[in-house]
């Protein structure tokens, strides 16, 4: 279960407030983190920074990511949005998360001039379920986890399919008619799935979703990462880093519950409560 008072504990310092906020753009190295807690004079020696990262890593709140040589930290959306909106129930959700990308169109510039901007979405909990579970949860029952609002195929209830296997397609399926959100470039059998594609942006946005499972205890870490670049506005990267946390969450009551929130059952949202959802 998600450590509430560590959340909030985490969250009660200003610097590592401001930490959380600088990170909301995308993952940063550490050299960057400190660097941008010095500008505001919120930090004053890189240990200090260190240990604020750290807390703020046993709260679950920022993950570290390998890249190349350097270790980034990012944002871990699903714990924030459970310690926060995720206490509504799911009705008052959707209209806060509504609202807010009303207010941030509305402060924009200009609303309707699109750019080139970067996602970079991570994602993490702990499913009460052995790895080999989770892993076939994840490719063999797509449909039983993934739903509405997050389907290509407007106006039906396709077959959601993943070929894992390089190469292979995730798309949606009704009849003769097929929708693909990305064709596999990586794969570990039981660990590992990767796939790139347009993710539904629309134009010529793309991106690589990567799903990573490990063993936690008696249980199994499931990290999901999503990276891509395109014509897309800031309100369509706050939707996505709300859908993963949503997918996340429907993933693990079909494991743990069998209870099926894609479209192969009530095709929405988890309408449980915080305490029921946030088990990790």
């Amino acid at each position: 279960m998600i450590d509430v008072d560590a959340v909030w504990s985490a969250l009660a310092h200003p610097a590592r407030r401001h930490l959380v906020q600088a990170l909301r753009d995308g993952p940063l190295p550490t050299g960057a983190v400190h660097d941008a807690l010095a500008h505001l004079g919120q930090t004053s020696s890189r240990f200090a920074t260190q240990r604020h990262l750290q807390v703020l890593r046993e709260a679950d709140l920022v993950l570290v990511t390998q890249r190349g040589r350097e270790r980034l930290n990012a944002l871990n959306g699903s714990t924030l949005h459970r310690a926060t909106t995720g206490w509504l129930p799911a009705p008052d959700r959707a209209m806060a998360t509504s609202l807010d990308r009303l207010r941030f169109t509305a402060e924009r510039e200009d609303p309707t001039m699109s750019t080139i901007n970067s996602l970079h979405v991570a994602q993490s909990i702990t499913i009460a379920a052995p790895l080999e579970r989770v892993w076939s949860a994840l490719v063999d029952e797509p449909s039983q986890w993934w739903g509405s609002p997050y389907l290509l195929i407007a106006d039906a209830r396709p077959q959601l399919t993943i070929d894992a296997q390089l190469g292979g397609q995730v798309r949606e399926v009704v009849a003769d008619h097929q929708a693909s959100w990305g064709t596999i470039t990586e794969v570990s059998p039981g660990r590992l799935l990767a796939w790139t594609g347009g993710m539904g942006m629309g134009g010529a946005a793309t991106g690589t979703v990567e799903y990573r499972l490990d063993p936690d205890g008696d249980g199994t870490r499931v990290t999901v990462t999503h990276v891509a670049i395109g014509p897309f506005a800031q309100g369509t990267i706050d939707a996505y880093d709300y859908g993963w946390a949503d997918l996340q969450a429907r993933l693990r009551a079909w494991v743990e519950d069998g209870s099926a929130y894609g479209v192969a059952g009530h095709n929405a949202a988890p309408e449980f409560s915080f305490e029921a959802s946030a088990r990790t």
